[in-house]
């Protein structure tokens, strides 16, 4: 705690001592000049001495010095309050301000997978504050579905329909393997993460935080432009970072490790992370852990945080003038 007036306590202690003394001196020239108020009455010593009158005095003497005391501590308060009693903190406040591109590999093999991606995201999106979401997806050829975006309505609703469109294998509603066709192969994930990486706006020294959530198996049919090691290297020379959701089992099969190392080795080289599904159901864990990384990364500019505490110093003030209201009643001043 700190004042951020601190000077006004200064000046009201000089202001008392001040006025001590100026009363000081008037009473002493009153004192000298031999001037007495009020009217000389005989004999009043024989009302002074009676038991009543001094028990009446004593109670008059302890109430003006308890409106002393109140009125003093009051003025204190309300000095302390003018002066802003405050606490002053440096804070380091979580940015918001990121890019997120889900990247989704649409061939047969990872529609469920995809389901639970966008179904997670699509609900996600109602809680988020600053960050946008696009949507890309591929198979032979890449499809943008959804620039980068803040308009969390419009995400949920496009999420929310490719999650019915992966549910149904594209029976119900859009086909969302549309524009995904359209090169000769199957799952090119070079070229679709490469068309991710080039999603973001702004160049390497941008400096909003930019993820990439990448479904993928990572088995290529194909002669892709971009391999899946060329694309890791442009995202990591945009500064992207590329987090990866493998839902195949390669607890037993050497070659299909071999394929997810590879997938994993890339992912990790751009400063982002590799996750292996055990169950499908495991989706909207893995993009928590993924948001927590993320956002355990990157923090706002240093701020200082300047904040008042009126209200104990207002409430006491309250009390004591009203204390000193109730004495001023009692001593009939």
């Amino acid at each position: 705690m700190e004042l951020i007036f601190w000077w006004m306590p200064l000046v009201a202690l000089a202001l008392a001592v001040a006025g001590a003394l100026v009363y000081r001196e008037w009473r002493r020239r009153t004192r000298d000049g031999g001037g007495r108020s009020g009217t000389p009455v005989a004999h009043s010593e024989r009302l002074t001495e009676l038991p009543e009158y001094r028990r009446i005095l004593r109670r008059y003497r302890a109430l003006l010095a308890g409106l002393l005391v109140v009125v003093v501590v009051a003025a204190g308060s309300g000095v302390l309050l003018a002066s802003r009693v405050s606490s002053v903190d440096v804070v380091e406040p979580q940015s918001y301000k990121r890019d997120i591109m889900l990247c989704l590999d649409v061939s047969g093999s990872m529609t469920d997978v995809d389901a639970k991606i966008a179904d997670t995201f699509a609900t996600l999106a109602g809680d988020l504050h600053g960050e946008r979401i696009g949507l890309t997806i591929f198979d032979s050829s890449a499809v943008t579905v959804f620039p980068l975006t803040d308009d969390y309505g419009y995400v949920k609703t496009e999420l929310t329909k490719y999650r019915d469109s992966f549910r149904s294998q594209g029976n119900d509603g859009l086909r969302y393997w549309t524009g995904t066709d359209l090169g000769s192969g199957a799952s090119l994930i070079g070229d679709g993460l490469g068309s991710c990486v080039l999603g973001f706006d702004g160049d390497k020294s941008s400096t909003r935080p930019k993820s990439i959530v990448l479904a993928t198996d990572n088995y290529v049919n194909g002669s892709p432009l971009l391999t899946l090691k060329q694309a890791a290297a442009l995202a990591t020379k945009r500064n992207v970072r590329v987090y990866a959701i493998d839902p195949v089992d390669y607890s037993s099969d050497t070659a299909t490790n071999s394929v997810a190392l590879d997938l994993k080795n890339e992912a990790l080289s751009t400063g982002g992370g590799f996750y292996a599904l055990s169950s499908h159901d495991a989706v909207p864990s893995i993009v928590q852990k993924i948001d927590a990384q993320e956002a355990g990364l990157f923090t706002g500019s240093k701020t200082l945080v300047i904040s008042d505490h009126p209200v104990p110093l207002a409430i006491t003030l309250m009390l004591l003038v009203m204390a000193v209201l109730a004495l001023l009643w009692r001593v009939r001043l």
